[in-house]
């Protein structure tokens, strides 16, 4: 007997049960807070950027950010984080409502890799706020030609209002899921193809947790690269401010990357950390397709916080 044949009370009786069971669905298999690329936020982290101040063909990477809000303005604070030393370069803007801008990275941090973090402020105070109308995307282009589009992540500020000094007199982005959303602690490369015939490269970090001077930790990272036959292999490699490589550099133990998925095998990766919470996003080229995208937030941090200034 098929569904459509089954009596009409019955069948309204299933629908509503399996009605009545996709929340509880739907909560198993969300994460506790709406970690994302697909919302607007508060903050935005862009997990890569570059920049060719000679050759902007060989790397540069336009920034783009819109304020989805009709009716209000917003601040803006960028904090640009270099990728080799974790210093930061800041600087303000605002955006007013509907209003949205562009700008190259070879303009405002030439010969510069790393990641940005957008923080929006109050108009009156300076001081970060809820403003979750916050949208971005980075186009990219890398030293080798490859190229990617890329969504910011955008973490919403929970809390309505500004955040408020703590007692030791600092500002700080609490991303505990009471204030701001949390930051993953487990990512995955969803899927991959063999690097026998494409060329991935792998942008990842640890969010500095002071914008003042841009200190940074070295966290441990454990990873789990399987084949498409669920086969594993594990490795770890250590993140001090950011790490930029190719998948052959990365996941090299075992005989290499290739030896585990050779060719027209596909892979995923399991990637974590246990101290720090980190971000990331690949930009893979092969004969026939090419792009860039974010790694997928598995599991998410406690508690992490970010000094900010306020002036």
């Amino acid at each position: 007997m098929t569904y459509r044949n089954l009596p009409s009370i019955i069948r309204n009786f299933f629908v509503l049960t399996i009605l009545a069971l996709l929340p509880g669905l739907a909560t198993a298999q969300s994460l506790s807070n709406n970690y994302s690329d697909i919302k607007p936020g508060s903050v935005l982290f862009f997990n890569r950027f570059t920049s060719n101040p000679v050759s902007p063909q060989l790397g540069d990477t336009q920034i783009n950010i819109t304020n989805l809000n009709q009716s209000k303005a917003i601040m803006l604070h960028f904090y640009l984080v270099d990728g080799s030393s974790c210093s930061v370069a800041d600087f303000g803007s605002s955006l007013n409502a509907s209003q949205t801008i562009s700008i190259l990275m070879s303009d405002y941090d030439p010969g510069i890799f790393g990641y940005m973090i957008v923080v929006a402020e109050d108009m009156d105070t300076g001081l970060p706020t809820q403003h979750n109308w916050l949208a971005g995307t980075a186009l990219i282009r890398e030293f080798d030609g490859r190229q990617g589009i890329i969504s910011a992540i955008s973490i919403g500020k929970l809390t309505a209002g500004n955040i408020t000094q703590d007692p030791d007199g600092l500002y700080r982005l609490k991303f505990n899921g009471g204030t701001y959303e949390r930051l993953p602690s487990v990512l995955a490369v969803p899927s991959f193809d063999s690097q026998v015939s494409t060329t991935s490269y792998l942008y990842i970090f640890s969010p500095s947790n002071n914008m003042y001077a841009g200190e940074s930790n070295t966290v441990t990272v454990s990873t789990l690269l399987y084949n498409d036959a669920s086969q594993s292999l594990s490795g770890s490699f250590s993140l001090t401010c950011y790490r930029q490589d190719s998948f052959m550099t990365t996941f090299s133990r075992g005989g290499g990357i290739n030896n585990r998925v050779p060719p027209g095998r596909t892979g995923w990766i399991r990637i974590h950390s246990s101290s720090a919470p980190i971000l990331g996003s690949v930009i893979a080229r092969n004969t026939m397709f090419q792009g860039g995208y974010n790694l997928t937030a598995v599991t998410l941090f406690g508690s992490y916080e970010i000094v900010v200034p306020n002036f």
